[in-house]
């Protein structure tokens, strides 16, 4: 997919921030899918944060139309000595949708980089993340949070590679399933030979709303050094049943109780929003996608 996007990439976005450079305000970069055919969109972006730069992107995919799409997008992020970088994906697509996306991540010396998806609609949805911490000190946060209904198909894959001692990586992602949605996951970590203290934790949590959802989970430690704490967990299930009757028992109705426990079930992942703005307003797109509403941000045109 990666070399099928390097040969017929249509459209792409550089960012290049140079060194000791700070991007106060986040920015905010939207792709609308629209056409009369059935089209292919091929894209390419690029996030180039010299030493002790720091900078925030966001990018929202909508479809405005009917139209069957296949989506394919390759992300580079290079992150220099003390960089940060925030990479914020919101899908909002149609379920005619197949959207296929690679990130690659290169972090030098105590650089910060968080990678945070959300998908709140789709069709079929692959996205993998490849991290390579190739500087002591760097911290990796890759983050994702999936709803999903009807027949819709989300896969996430994340792979965060140790090469030298000292860092620190973070994996969460979480799934809401209903309907007949399908959820897959696969998180690996591997911690070369010489990546001696290395910190490093994978949790993968999941909600089957419905008895026709299905989740499919991996987690993998590959561990080469022995003075290391790694670890990885993962939980999939229903609605706490005593939690339920606890909040109905207080007044609140069945909806609103799951509701509620729905939310607080995703809050998780939007704690690692680190833009204050879109935290409130992804608060705001959980609640309004949990309720069954058009989960649109309102933030553009294409979504008022």
């Amino acid at each position: 997919i990666v070399a099928f996007n390097t040969m017929f990439a249509q459209d792409g976005f550089i960012i290049y921030v140079p060194k000791g450079v700070v991007v106060e305000e986040p920015i905010q970069l939207i792709n609308i899918l629209k056409s009369e055919f059935n089209s292919l969109v091929n894209r390419r972006i690029l996030i180039i944060a010299e030493d002790d730069a720091q900078v925030k992107l966001l990018i929202c995919d909508h479809t405005v139309d009917e139209s069957q799409f296949l989506a394919t997008q390759v992300t580079e992020i290079f992150a220099g000595r003390n960089a940060l970088v925030d990479y914020y994906d919101l899908e909002e697509n149609s379920d005619k949708v197949t959207r296929l996306t690679n990130t690659f991540v290169h972090q030098l010396e105590a650089s910060n980089v968080l990678i945070n998806n959300m998908t709140f609609n789709t069709g079929v949805s692959r996205n993998n993340y490849n991290v390579k911490l190739s500087g002591q000190h760097a911290e990796a946060y890759v983050c994702g949070m999936v709803i999903a209904d009807k027949h819709q198909y989300v896969d996430n894959f994340a792979f965060l590679d140790h090469l030298v001692p000292h860092c620190t990586s973070t994996q969460l992602f979480k799934y809401v399933l209903q309907d007949e949605a399908t959820g897959a996951f696969c998180g690996r970590i591997r911690v070369e030979k010489d990546a001696q203290k290395t910190l490093a934790y994978q949790s993968n949590n999941n909600l089957c709303i419905s008895p026709n959802a299905h989740m499919y989970s991996k987690p993998q430690l590959e561990i080469y050094a022995d003075d290391v704490k790694c670890s990885h967990g993962l939980t999939t299930g229903q609605l706490d049943e005593e939690a339920l009757f606890y909040l109905r028992s207080r007044g609140l109705s069945k909806e609103s109780a799951r509701l509620m426990l729905m939310q607080a079930f995703a809050a998780g992942v939007l704690e690692h929003v680190r833009i204050d703005r879109l935290k409130e307003r992804l608060l705001d797109l959980v609640e309004k996608r949990f309720k069954g509403e058009s989960a649109r941000c309102g933030n553009c045109a294409v979504c008022k």
